[in-house]
Order: structure tokens, then C-alpha cells, then sequence
């Protein structure tokens, strides 16, 4: 990166060096470069140095300064960028709102928010449907989805036609709320007018059933997609796998999990890692242990948070030399030892076996075994 931002100013350093000077177009490219990788610093340097030889920025460089110290949090720097062109008379447009705004949604000033989109719809400039969805996630990740309605209500009654994209952010919102009703009027209200939701609407839906433990909801959502052809993805299947291994209906998880490969799809580290500890809870040990076995031979590698989670379930099963032998396997490729993990080890020791138990363990955590006879 350093080399293509030194060629760059070579480059420049050229067209001055034959009497061509750099235009606003020319300066927002490195600009934007040199913001792509947040040094602020730098960016601020060209900035100044535009300003230095006479070409006074236009609001694309404005904007692209303000998205970048909005996005990293400096709020009143950003603000006082904007008040800068405000005062050279240039007329913000909405690149200059929409970073402005979603910093402030992202610093939780919601009246500064407020202020700002009341001053865009002042100066007549319309947002786009970036705009509204950008603003609208805020709002529903921050729990304020019955605000993200309304935005969205106003987006379509000012004509700008709302995407798949955003009926996704609005649904995501009722679902992270847990108002499931309304979530589902949505996707209702989406295939009434045209669209067709694509897998995510499917998957939020499903997952949000889920967290509720409304299954037989979820399981129709399912349906639903499958009939109207749209191909899940593998982090749909996990989501419909861990709610039904959660409901204790194991043989229609298993079912689905069989049925991965005829939707084109393979099993990814989650989906073992879900049906594996489902049957270490069981006491289908061998079987876990086949699984893992397959997996790993199809080329599905066991990460670190798979093998504390499996470690923790022989633990809390009392397979200690089960637990050893995937504590190897964390060692051996070097992952973090959770300290979750630690801490059931411990509290294991603690039962008067600790000096039993080192003898089934690698040497290594032992010391954990020693904390909890201590």
C-alpha cells in the first residue's frame, strides 16, 4: 500500500513538474485513498496543501473528509469541517449528510441527529435510499425500531422506493425487540408488492422464532422459503439446527443436517460444532467423536472456539479423557484456551480428583487442576 501511495505522488509530482495542476477530482483520489485506510493525518495534510496552492476544496473533498472522521468517532471535528463549507458557501449534499449523520447516530446523540435531518430536508436535498437504511440500522440496533418504522413510513410516502435491503434492517429491528408479529407483517407486506425476499429476510425471521422458541413458526418460515425457491445458505441451516437441537426435537435436526448436501451445501465448523455437543450431551460419545472424525476428513477444520466447546461438554459430562484428548488438539494448534474452559476445569478439580485427573490430562494444565485442590 505504501508503494502504490508513493507512486501516487510521484504521479502528481509529475503533472506539476510538466505544468499540469491537480484538480478537485485528482486531490479526492487521495483523499479517498488515504481515508480508505483511516490516516486521518494524512488525509488532513492534502487537505491543507490543496488549500495552499489556491484550489479551495469542493464538496466532494468536504465529504470525503467528514465520511472519514465520522466514521472514526470525531464528531466535532467533522462538525467543524462542515460549518468550514458552509461559511465558503458550498451547499452540502447528502455525501456530507449521510456520514455526518450516521457518526452521530453511532456517538447516540439522537438530537443532533434530529437536527441535522430536519436541516437536510430544509436546504431541499431528498435522501436516498442509503440514507434511510443507513440511518434506519441505527436506529434498530440501538432497540429504536418503532423511530425506524416511522423513517421508513416516510421514505415511501416522499416516493423513494424502499429495497429488499431495507425491509431486512426494519425486520432485523422487531426481531432483535421480539416483536415476531410484526417482523412477519413485513415479509407479508413485501411479497404483496413485488419483492421477493432473498435468503437473509428468511434467515433473520427464522432466527428470531427461534429466540423466542416459537419453532413451529420458524419451521414455516422454512417452508415458505424453500417453496418460493430461494436457496438457504449453511448459516440458515445452523440457525434452524441449534433452535430445533434447543427445542429437543434431535432427529428433525438431524434430519436437516443429513439434508445439507442435497440443497448444494456443505457443513461448516458451526454445524458440527452444534450437532457434536448435542451428542456429547447425550452420551452419544463414540458418535460425537466419529463426527468429528468426518469432519475433519471432508476438510472442515475444527476451530477454537469448536474445540473449548467440546472440551466443556466432556467436562460437564465427566469424560475427562475425552476432554484430554481434544485439549491436545487445542494445544497442538496452538488456540486460546477460554477462560471459560479453565474455570470448568477447575471447578472439576475442586471435587477431591485434581491429582486423578492430571493423569488424564496434558501436562500443561495441570496448573489449572492445582488451583482448584488449593
Amino acid at each position: 500500500m505504501e508503494q502504490s501511495f508513493h507512486e501516487m505522488h510521484c504521479l502528481i509530482d509529475l503533472m506539476v513538474g510538466n505544468g499540469i495542476a491537480p484538480n478537485h477530482f485528482v486531490y479526492n483520489i487521495l483523499i479517498s485513498a488515504y481515508a480508505q485506510e483511516e490516516t486521518v493525518g494524512e488525509v488532513m495534510h492534502i487537505f491543507t496543501k490543496m488549500q495552499q496552492e489556491g484550489l479551495n476544496p469542493d464538496v466532494a473533498n468536504y465529504g470525503a473528509v467528514i465520511n472519514l472522521l465520522s466514521s472514526i468517532g470525531r464528531m466535532d471535528d467533522a462538525m467543524s469541517q462542515y460549518n468550514q463549507m458552509i461559511t465558503e458557501g458550498l451547499l452540502p449534499g447528502i455525501i456530507v449528510f449521510t456520514p455526518l449523520i450516521s457518526g452521530f447516530c453511532s456517538c447516540g446523540k439522537w438530537e443532533k441527529v434530529d437536527e441535522l435531518f430536519s436541516e437536510m430536508l430544509d436546504r431541499g436535498i431528498c435522501p436516498d435510499t442509503v440514507f434511510f437504511n443507513t440511518v434506519m440500522d441505527h436506529l434498530c440496533k440501538n432497540g429504536r425500531v418503532i423511530e425506524a418504522q416511522d423513517l421508513f413510513d416516510l421514505m415511501v410516502n416522499m416516493g423513494v422506493k424502499p429495497f429488499v435491503r431495507d425491509y431486512n434492517t426494519l425486520i432485523h429491528g422487531y426481531c432483535l425487540v421480539g416483536k415476531m408479529d410484526e417482523g412477519r407483517k413485513l415479509l407479508d407486506n413485501m411479497c404483496s408488492i413485488g419483492l421477493k425476499p432473498d435468503d437473509f429476510t428468511y434467515s433473520i425471521l427464522i432466527d428470531g422464532y427461534s429466540m423466542k422458541g416459537r419453532i413451529g413458526d420458524a419451521l414455516i418460515v422454512v417452508r415458505e422459503m424453500l417453496d418460493g425457491k430461494v436457496k438457504p445458505s449453511i448459516i440458515t441451516f445452523n440457525i434452524m439446527i441449534g433452535a430445533l437441537l434447543k427445542g429437543g426435537r434431535k432427529e428433525e435436526a438431524k434430519d436437516l443436517f443429513d439434508g445439507i448436501w442435497a440443497k448444494g451445501l456443505v457443513p461448516d465448523v458451526v454445524t458440527y460444532r452444534l450437532m457434536i455437543q448435542k451428542l456429547i450431551e447425550e452420551g452419544s460419545l463414540q458418535e460425537s467423536d466419529d463426527l468429528f472424525l468426518s469432519m475433519e476428513k471432508n476438510g472442515c477444520v475444527a476451530d477454537s472456539r469448536m474445540l473449548n466447546a467440546i472440551v466443556r461438554s466432556l467436562l460437564q459430562k465427566g469424560d475427562v479423557p475425552r476432554a484430554g484428548t481434544y485439549l491436545s488438539k487445542i494445544d497442538e494448534r496452538r488456540f486460546t484456551f477460554e477462560a471459560s474452559t479453565a474455570s470448568l476445569l477447575t471447578a472439576l478439580a475442586s471435587g477431591g480428583k485434581g491429582q486423578e485427573y492430571k493423569e488424564l490430562l496434558p501436562e500443561e494444565y495441570h496448573s489449572f487442576l492445582e488451583q482448584g485442590t488449593g
